[in-house]
Formats: structure tokens, C-alpha cells, sequence
């Protein structure tokens, strides 16, 4: 078969890297196209992915004419390479040229903010696939997995913790830490919401540093007084760190679900994260996370988890009880593929 993948976002590498060697140890053909942005590319060429880039991330109006250019460029992609079925997440650069095309494809998502993108890429897309307790709607076309993105790359088929990778980065794993995360809050579905200010990052920091290490990843500059916890990181041992951290904060949906999928305790400081399937299922049925819409609260809940963890065996049994029933995403996606080669709801 051959199959195309699109790839907008760094996550996107880890989520559909599992399937990519699926496909290629089968003898299957794979045309990855990607987006510039962040740490995509570096990721790919890490894992020696070969891909082709069709756009750069814009911003404002630049927007819409990026989409522009990756329709277009998409659509004559397409229609010389005629893919048997295509793949992304979001779906908002693939759906529509691939059903001008009558190319099968598959829309997944995990983000019910993210409605724009919703609303332009779920019509025209064949199936769109969604975890079991997605808040949302799609209509016929809409199928719902009992799974997360983060476990098509945690799954313990695709990785294991190995301390030797964080003693690599000069951290002791045997050591209490505390991995804390921020984000620019440039994303579409990011507009007009927020986490930590900058005052109550400082104060978290301070008080956790005054507790244990702290390892800061941040996409801004962080302020003058935080620089000394910044710490650069391999992108592909940052999975490793997070897995020995005794604590997990920041304003990543996405790598506090890593967190919670690793058994790590974490705290979320997002006004729109709480909104989102995942994050209730994590929080509120598992207690593998804590979620707050104000980042002061964060900081008290961050600090008191620090001081009182809960024991690690109570995060392993209640980590367990939920992987254990989660669906393995690459097969459930085969599942998809198989049906819509024979012609279903195509």
C-alpha cells in the first residue's frame, strides 16, 4: 500500500513514528509531508524520517494564505502520487484535497478547542477518529477509540524508561525532581488563553527549587530569575526524564497526559485544557492528574504535591488499571484502513 502522512506538529512525529516503522517493515511506501515548526524537522531527521516540507508556521492573517499553499501544493501531490489512503491529525490541510481527489482518508483529533480547524477538515474527511470520551460530535463519519495519542508512542511496545538516558542529561535519576513546562501559547486554539503568569512562575519554581531540582524546558525565554533552571534537553530523551520525575508541571495538556500515562503525578495550569475529554478522564476518574484554569492555583497544588506526593505504588495501580484497558493505536488504525480499502462509508 502506499500511504501519506501529514505532519504539522513535533507530537505528530512521536504519534504516527510508531506506524511509520509498521509500514515500512512491511514494505509499504510512506510520503511524509510536514509543516515547519518548532522541533518537527529536527525530530524527524533524528529518527532519519525523510519528509517534504510544503509550508512554514504563520501567524495572524499569514494563516489563512499558508493553508492556501498547502492545499495547492497537497493537491498536486495527491493527485502524481495517488496515495491509497492519507492520515493526519486535525486533517485540516489533507481532507479537502483528498476528497476533491476521492482519496480515503482519516482525521484524527483529541482537542475539542481546536474548532476551527474542527469545522474546516471534519466535512470532507472519510473517518474522523476521537477518543472514547471526546466531548464532541462529528456525526456518522465519527468514531470514537478507547485510547490516547500520547499511548500510541508510550505504549510499552514503543518505549521504556532508561535511566541511562537521564543520567545522560546530568540529572540523577535516583534523586527527587521536578520537570516544569511552558508553552508560547501560539496556537489557533491557544488565543486568548492562558497558564502560569509570570509571576506565578517564579513563585513555583522558587518554592519547588527550595524542595528539589527543578528541570525547566521552556518555549519562551523564561524571566532573568529562572534562567539558571532552564535546562536543554535531547528531544528524543525527554520521555526518559519525565518517566523518573517525581512531579510534572506545566501548561503541556500534552505532556502532563505523557506524565499521567507514565504514572508520574502532574499539574496542569490551562484556562481551556479542563474543557477537554482527556483531561477529565485523567483527572477525575483516575486522579492521574490535577487540572486548574488559574495558574495560582497551580502553584498550590503544585507545591502541596511536592510536599505530600501520593505513593507511587497508588499512581502505578491507578496507571495500570486505565492502560490496561486502552486500545493499541496502530492496530485500531489498520482496523480503519481495512474498512475503508473495502469501501466502506468511503
Amino acid at each position: 500500500m502506499k500511504f501519506l502522512i501529514d505532519i504539522l506538529h513535533p507530537k505528530h512525529v512521536h504519534f504516527f513514528r510508531p506506524l511509520m516503522k509498521r509500514w515500512q517493515g512491511r514494505g509499504h511506501e510512506l510520503k511524509i509531508v510536514t509543516r515547519d515548526k518548532d522541533i518537527t524537522h529536527e525530530l524527524l531527521d533524528l529518527f532519519n524520517i525523510p519528509y517534504v516540507c510544503l509550508s512554514k508556521q504563520k501567524k495572524g492573517l499569514g494563516l489563512a494564505q499558508e493553508l492556501l499553499k498547502r492545499w495547492c501544493k497537497l493537491t498536486i501531490m495527491l493527485r502524481d502520487y495517488r496515495p491509497d489512503i492519507v492520515l493526519s491529525i486535525g486533517g485540516i490541510t489533507t481532507s479537502l484535497p483528498s476528497r476533491l481527489l476521492g482519496i480515503p482518508n482519516i482525521a484524527l483529533t483529541d482537542t475539542e478547542t481546536a474548532e476551527l480547524s474542527n469545522r474546516i477538515a471534519f466535512p470532507f474527511a472519510d473517518r474522523v477518529l476521537t477518543p472514547e470520551w471526546f466531548t464532541r460530535d462529528f456525526g456518522r463519519r465519527h468514531y470514537r477509540y478507547r485510547s490516547f495519542h500520547e499511548w500510541s508512542y508510550l505504549h510499552p511496545h514503543e518505549f521504556t524508561p532508561d535511566p541511562e538516558l537521564v543520567k545522560g542529561e546530568g540529572i540523577d535519576p535516583d534523586q527527587p525532581y521536578a520537570v516544569v513546562r511552558f508553552v508560547r501559547w501560539d496556537a489557533v486554539h491557544d488565543q486568548g488563553e492562558k497558564g502560569f503568569s509570570a509571576e506565578d512562575a517564579i513563585r513555583l519554581i522558587q518554592q519547588l527549587s527550595s524542595r528539589m531540582k527543578v528541570v525547566l524546558t521552556t518555549e519562551t525565554p523564561p524571566p532573568e530569575a529562572l534562567r539558571k533552571f532552564a535546562i536543554a534537553i535531547r528531544i528524543d530523551r525527554m520521555h526518559h526524564v519525565m518517566a523518573f520525575a517525581k512531579l510534572v508541571v506545566g501548561e503541556s495538556p500534552s505532556m502532563c497526559a505523557e506524565a499521567a500515562l507514565m504514572g508520574v503525578p502532574s499539574v496542569l495550569a490551562s484556562s481551556w485544557a479542563g474543557e477537554c475529554g482527556n483531561m477529565k478522564v485523567l483527572s477525575d476518574q483516575f486522579g492521574l492528574m490535577e487540572v486548574y484554569d488559574r495558574g495560582g492555583d497551580a502553584v498550590a497544588a503544585a507545591i502541596a504535591m511536592a510536599d505530600t506526593p501520593p505513593p507511587r505504588g497508588h499512581m502505578r495501580e491507578q496507571r495500570d488499571r486505565l492502560v490496561k484497558s486502552l486500545d493499541y493505536i496502530p492496530e485500531m488504525i489498520e482496523g480503519h484502513i481495512r474498512d475503508l480499502a473495502r469501501g466502506k462509508d468511503v
